[in-house]
């Protein structure tokens, strides 16, 4: 009986500390977002874009938290976000994740040159599916807040975006 117990608490032992690691998680999507500015009638929605992002960080049983770096472009400009995220993976099927967005660069293309965008704060939350083997279908929700930096003034810009993503998490 005593010899059941040891190998049945060495071999939690080894399985609990194998689930310890490195995560990479890329993912690639497509999404709407919507901005809204401090100006009469500055409301713009319903635009889609595509994201190509990773995130990188450490795993120990259900948690993880780590650096997400994500990429969009959408038809008038491009968008770049470095995020730090904390998740928790649970064993139904399902995993959750909370983002601090850190840095972020937004142009646009038909943007006057005269004006700065300069990035205030901005943070999301995710749900994710992992019932597929190896895959992970994801729902992400994201605000952030960016100042237009003009001769005429700051105006104020908020983003809000809905992301639907395909990831391959891999914990090493």
């Amino acid at each position: 009986m005593k010899k059941n117990v040891l190998i049945l608490g060495l071999v939690a032992f080894f399985s609990l500390s194998a689930r310890a690691g490195l995560l990479v998680d890329p993912y690639i999507g497509y999404g709407s977002y919507g901005t809204t500015a401090d100006l009469a009638d500055a409301e713009f929605s319903g635009k889609g874009f595509t994201a190509l992002g990773s995130r990188l960080g450490y795993s120990f049983l259900l948690v993880s938290a780590g650096i997400d770096y994500e990429m969009d472009t959408f038809s008038d400009g491009k968008r770049t976000n470095m995020s730090a995220f904390v998740g928790v993976d649970l064993p139904i099927l399902l995993r959750f994740w909370a983002e601090y967005t850190f840095n972020s660069d937004l142009e646009f293309d038909d943007l006057n040159s005269n004006i700065d965008i300069a990035f205030k704060n901005g943070q999301s939350f995710g749900i994710g599916f992992t019932g597929l083997p190896l895959l992970s279908i994801n729902l992400e929700i994201e605000t952030a807040k960016y100042a237009l930096e003009a001769s005429g003034g700051d105006i104020d810009l908020d983003w809000a975006s809905y992301l639907l993503s395909v990831s391959f998490p891999l914990d090493f």
